[in-house]
């Protein structure tokens, strides 16, 4: 397990001397996951990242233990834009910025007198990205939205569920959040250059909902053109870790009470795995041809099929089944548990778990570095900010004199708390769940 470097080093007039996207400066308000976590994405990767918050209402997610994973390597500064000090300073900071990633229903921040056209006076280059539930435009911009809405209305969740006669299930944890991150990180980074070639910035609207809609593959080309399923009619594709589609390809449960993925589906897959679960041989056996992909699950050889290997699978334990379908190249997967990945190769191997030392919450684990560069790696180099870390240092940035940050400070247009105050200001110690006792010791709490 990779141990990381948790001291933010750089000032915030200097800049990450790694990954692709060093120089770049991004600007983050809002709260929650679906916009910041593009933030964390970006400053994981080089770029120069501040979130904002108001001076004394913080992002939800400061009291979990998801703000220390997913806001690593940032900035952070308070101020309201909706005061006029709060407002001149938020000008400064889109002024600094290369994009600006904002997360709010529509129309907040035009509301406030800051429009794109706004925007885009300060600084004509600058790339914004508004990430919300149901978008920019439309009857349903100003609905309030949670991760859940976004895979309801997206279709996500018709989509799943146990059995067709069942109820639509969500997928935990947060798919419509985490997933909508990385659009707006990807959307914002092609805004950014369409920027740098033509020197004009952009707004792009980014919706949960349409995220969700885009994940659904062909299954809307199914539904409009085909018209399938009829009204009424049980959903197929309800079917748990079974395919609506394909035999042979599900999760099993081994000798050793494992649950074990596995795909004898497509004609590689079915000439060598058919013979090892007894169903036959194709191009042999009558009834099954050579070449032959499988059989969808609902059909007599499906179920055939199926069954065989669901006793082949009952009839050996997990590691034995691994070595037998590994062996001739059949997809296989255990599904992992806590301690599975903690402990396996592949995970130590690409440094998926690192170790950090949080501000607030001590001694950490987590999930690290996704995207893998080869020459230009990104980098954990510093533990989430606590609330306001850096007001003072990027208010003298943007040319404010101490003497004007202070009556700032006493106005209550920023502010600043260190790891204990920011714990005692969220009662981060009732938060059993994302606490542990020796960080309350630690804090004098």
């Amino acid at each position: 397990m990779k141990e990381i470097d948790n001291k933010l080093t750089q000032k915030f007039d200097e800049y990450p001397s790694f990954g692709v996207l060093k120089g770049v400066k991004v600007f983050v308000t809002g709260t929650n996951i679906a916009g910041p976590f593009a933030g964390c994405l970006m400053a994981e990767m080089g770029a120069k990242v501040l979130q904002a918050e108001a001076p004394t209402i913080a992002c939800q997610t400061r009291g979990t233990l998801a703000w220390s994973q997913n806001h690593r390597n940032e900035y952070s500064i308070t101020c309201n834009p909706r005061t006029p000090a709060g407002k001149k300073i938020f000008k400064k900071c889109l002024e600094w910025a290369d994009i600006w990633i904002e997360s709010s229903k529509a129309g907040t921040y035009a509301k406030m007198g800051l429009t794109d056209e706004v925007c885009w006076g300060v600084n004509s280059k600058l790339c914004i990205v508004h990430v919300s539930g149901y978008g920019q435009t439309g009857p349903y911009k100003s609905k309030a939205s949670y991760d859940v809405s976004g895979q309801a209305m997206g279709g996500y969740m018709y989509m799943n569920g146990v059995s067709p006669t069942d109820v639509p299930l969500k997928v935990n944890p947060y798919l419509s959040d985490y997933v909508t991150a990385y659009n707006a990180c990807m959307t914002a980074l092609s805004a950014y250059i369409h920027a740098l070639k033509t020197g004009k910035g952009e707004s792009c609207d980014v919706a949960q909902y349409d995220t969700m809609f885009r994940l659904l593959d062909n299954y809307p080309v199914l539904w409009y053109n085909k018209g399938y399923p009829k009204d009424g009619e049980p959903v197929p594709y309800r079917t748990g870790n079974h395919s609506d589609l394909a035999a042979c390809f599900s999760f099993y449960t081994t000798k050793d009470n494992k649950q074990l993925f596995v795909a004898i589906n497509g004609p590689g897959p079915v000439e060598k795995g058919y013979p090892i679960i007894g169903v036959g041989t194709p191009g042999v056996t009558p009834g099954l041809p050579k070449g032959i992909p499988g059989f969808p699950l609902n059909t007599p050889m499906g179920q055939k099929a199926d069954q065989a290997l669901t006793d082949f699978c009952a009839q050996h334990t997990c590691a034995e089944l691994e070595e037998i379908f590994n062996k001739v190249g059949i997809p296989n997967q255990r599904a992992y548990e806590p301690g599975d990945i903690e402990n396996d190769p592949q995970y130590a191997e690409r440094e998926n778990l690192v170790e950090w030392e949080d501000q607030i919450f001590g001694e950490m684990k987590g999930i690290g570095i996704t995207n893998k560069f080869k020459k230009n790696p990104a980098q954990i180099v510093a533990s989430a900010p606590t609330f306001g870390e850096h007001s003072r240092e990027v208010l003298s940035f943007l040319g404010y004199t101490d003497e004007q940050i202070d009556d700032m400070y006493a106005k209550g247009i920023t502010a600043t708390m260190d790891p204990r105050e920011t714990a005692q200001m969220w009662h981060l110690k009732d938060w059993q769940f994302f606490w542990r006792d020796d960080q309350a010791e630690k804090l004098d709490l």
